[in-house]
Order: structure tokens, then C-alpha cells, then sequence
């Protein structure tokens, strides 16, 4: 083996090789496999192995699930049917977990800074909620191969202009979708990135190419789409947004809003809705079925105080980058780790944040790279609002430590220079 690929390759089977004595040792107690929404997707998965359609009902009559993306349920069905037990899915987690870290590394050495990439890798592939999320029935490990390969084609394309690499990520961007609805609008950051490094050179050519992006993006969407309009009457993606928004996003702006609890907001909100609704159960509210008044309903407390909203959503993005994952494993115990844990996490977001910084530089190096992936990281972090955890950080771990590490080093390299003169 090239000898500039030991340490990687050492990082990389250490990484796997913690994950399957995880996974072997919790053979006999499989609890630790499952999250909340695992026995959702597998019971999907399951549906579909036996001809009863894309439902998690585990009884007739089987009602169509609209909440849900088949992204998943496809990849554990596919398991299933190849291997016979949806077991060896987390296996193919385990893989694709260590190729997001290689990927990782990949980009670090193509932006010159293999160190980084190094370092980066092991820190993604050893942290706490990386370890955790690979062993359990749960779309983010999936996700993540997914949207690091794009955005290793993506960098391609800029560097070298070749076609192929373009119509990879075209094809890439849409099967994100159809893994996690949040990614509905991530054309957006691709779409950004192709003006600030096109635009100049071939205008013609950046709106031909905006244009193809996004006309893919929803004709390979549009099968899924087309079946939820013939279902529901809804040509949508899934009902998980309206839903989001009123129970989760609407609570804690109302919360500060009038002073109260984000649990009484909850509350309160929930019996506020029956008025209007007049559901016979929670379980409708994930459907179609009340949609309209629950995006209606949500938006006017959202939007009730503008300054509230744009001083919750900063609060909520801070959260999002120092949100822990070793209290997944400790289940409140050990402060000190969960501490620690937070403040190394801050310290890769002060250094994502002296990285942005030295963006605004003209003669910073591989700016419209790492533009880009702070536009990535950013979707994320406005989109995912107050579901903020570790659990929607890891899709976009690798490229959050990727730009914090560098802004650390940048600062380091900064203060060094200084005390030199």
C-alpha cells in the first residue's frame, strides 16, 4: 500500500472494526438496533416484501403511508430480499459510514490538506452518535454516503468542467429526497454554487445547467410525487412538513412569544388544534388529512413576531452545530463527557465560523469550494430549525468538521505568523 494511504486506511478499519464488536456483541440484545422510527422502517420494508404496499399499518387494511419516504425502506428491503434478514443492512451501514469518512478525506487531499482530511476522518468515524447512528435501523448513515458523494462529484465538476460528473450529481440529488424529505430543496446550495464559479466565465452555459439540475431533480421525483397526488390529492413529497411545523417549529415561537413553557406551548397548541380539526386521533395529524389548517395554523404563529422568529432561529442553528451525541449513549449520566463532548463541538463551530470568515477573502484558497460546503451545511441547519440534535447534524457532519478543522488550522497558522514578527 502507498504510504500516504497507511494512516487513513488504519482509521478507516479501526472505525469498522469498533462497529462489529458492536454489533456482534448486541446480537443477543438487539434493543440497542432500534430507535424510535426503526420498527416504522422496517415494518415498511417488511409491507412491501409481502405484497401489502408502502404501509406500516401491521394489521389490514394496510392504509397508504404518507409520511414516509421509500428511500430507506428500499435500501432494508433490498437487504432483506439478498441476505434474508434486514441485519446485514447495518453491515452495509457499518461501509458506508467508513466511505463517507474516506470521501471526507478525499475532498481534504484535493483541497491540499490531507492532514485535515486525516484527522477529520477519525473524528467523524469515532464520534459517539457516528458510532451509535451506524448500528441502528435509521435513514442518516445511508443519507450521508449519499449526499458526500455528491458533493465529491460536485467538486469534481467545478475542478475539471466534465459533464459526467454533473449528471452524477443530477442523478444523486433526487434519490436524497426520496431518502429524507428535508432535502426537497437542496438543489438550491448546488444551484448557488454553479452561479458563483460559472457565472463569469459561460452565463449561457450556468442557466442551461441550472435549469437541467433542477428540471431532473423533480422528473426523477415525479413517480413518488404522482403517487402521492393519486392517494392523498397532495403532489407532494410526504405530509411530514405541514405536520413539522405546528407540532415542532410553531411550539417554541409561541413559547417565547407569551412567555411560557415550550411543554405548555405544546399542549396548548395540541388542544387548540382539535378546534379546527376535530380529529378523532393524534395518528391523523401525520397524514394528508389535516394539512392545509395545520400549515395555515402554524405559519400565522411563526410569523406572529418576526423579530421572535429570526431571534429563535439563531438560538436553534447554535444549537444544531453543539448538540451532543454521547447522551444517546449515557442516557444522562456522565456530565462531565456530555460537556466535553459540547465544547469540542464548539470548538469545530468557532473554527467553521473563522473559516467563513477568511472566505470573504479574495485570495483565500478554495473559496468557491468552501463556499459550497457552507452553503450545504447551512440548509441543513436553517431547514432543520427546532429539531436540532446531534441525529440531523450527522448528515453533514463530515463537511462540518471538514470546514471547522480548517478554520482551525487557518487560526493556529494566524497566531504562529504573529509571534514570527
Amino acid at each position: 500500500m502507498n504510504k500516504s494511504k497507511r494512516i487513513i486506511f488504519l482509521i478507516l478499519v479501526s472505525g469498522l472494526l469498533l462497529r462489529f464488536f458492536l454489533f456482534f456483541g448486541f446480537l443477543d440484545n438487539q434493543e440497542l438496533f432500534y430507535d424510535d422510527d426503526s420498527l416504522g422502517y422496517v415494518q415498511l420494508a417488511e409491507n412491501m416484501k409481502e405484497g401489502r404496499g408502502f404501509s406500516w399499518d401491521e394489521k389490514e387494511p394496510f392504509r397508504p403511508n404518507s409520511f414516509r419516504t421509500p428511500g430507506y425502506p428500499l435500501f432494508l428491503l433490498l437487504n432483506r430480499l439478498l441476505f434474508g434478514s434486514y441485519l446485514p443492512a447495518l453491515l452495509v451501514q457499518f461501509l458506508l459510514v467508513a466511505a463517507s469518512a474516506y470521501i471526507l478525506f478525499l475532498i481534504a487531499e484535493s483541497l491540499g490538506s490531507r492532514r485535515i482530511g486525516e484527522i477529520g476522518a477519525a473524528i467523524f468515524l469515532f464520534m459517539p452518535f457516528s458510532v451509535l447512528v451506524s448500528l441502528q435501523f435509521l435513514t442518516q448513515s445511508l443519507f450521508a454516503f449519499v449526499l458526500m458523494l455528491a458533493v465529491w462529484f460536485w467538486l469534481l465538476f467545478l475542478k475539471k468542467r466534465q459533464t459526467r460528473y454533473f449528471l452524477f450529481v443530477s442523478a444523486l440529488l433526487p434519490v436524497l429526497a426520496l431518502i429524507r424529505p428535508i432535502a426537497i430543496f437542496l438543489y438550491l446550495p448546488f444551484v448557488i454554487s454553479l452561479f458563483q464559479s460559472l457565472w463569469t466565465s459561460d452565463k449561457k452555459r450556468t442557466v442551461y445547467l441550472s435549469a437541467f439540475l433542477i428540471l431532473i431533480f423533480f422528473l426523477l421525483l415525479s413517480p413518488w410525487l404522482l403517487r402521492n397526488y393519486l392517494l392523498f390529492g397532495e403532489y407532494s413529497l410526504s405530509s411530514i412538513g405541514p405536520y413539522q411545523l405546528y407540532f415542532y417549529e410553531a411550539p417554541p415561537v409561541y413559547a417565547f412569544n407569551h412567555n411560557v413553557s415550550r411543554a405548555e406551548a405544546g399542549e396548548l397548541l395540541e388542544r387548540e388544534i382539535e378546534k379546527y380539526t376535530h380529529a378523532s386521533a393524534f395518528e391523523e395529524y401525520p397524514t394528508f388529512a389535516h394539512s392545509d389548517i395545520l400549515s395555515q395554523k402554524g405559519r400565522e404563529i411563526i410569523f406572529e413576531s418576526p423579530a421572535g422568529l429570526v431571534f429563535l432561529k439563531v438560538i436553534q442553528g447554535f444549537k444544531f452545530f453543539i448538540r451532543d451525541g454521547i447522551r444517546y449513549w449515557l442516557e444522562q449520566r456522565g456530565l462531565g463527557l456530555v460537556l466535553t463532548e459540547r465544547a469540542f463541538l464548539f470548538v469545530i463551530f468557532l473554527g467553521m465560523i473563522a473559516s467563513l470568515s477568511s472566505f470573504l477573502k479574495k485570495d483565500f484558497p478554495n473559496r468557491p469550494y468552501h463556499f459550497f460546503f457552507i452553503l450545504i451545511i447551512f440548509y441543513f441547519a436553517f431547514l432543520t430549525g427546532a429539531m436540532a440534535s446531534a441525529g440531523f447534524r450527522f448528515v453533514v457532519e463530515p463537511l462540518f468538521i471538514l470546514t471547522g478543522l480548517t478554520g482551525v488550522k487557518q487560526v493556529i497558522s494566524m497566531r504562529r505568523s504573529k509571534k514570527i514578527y
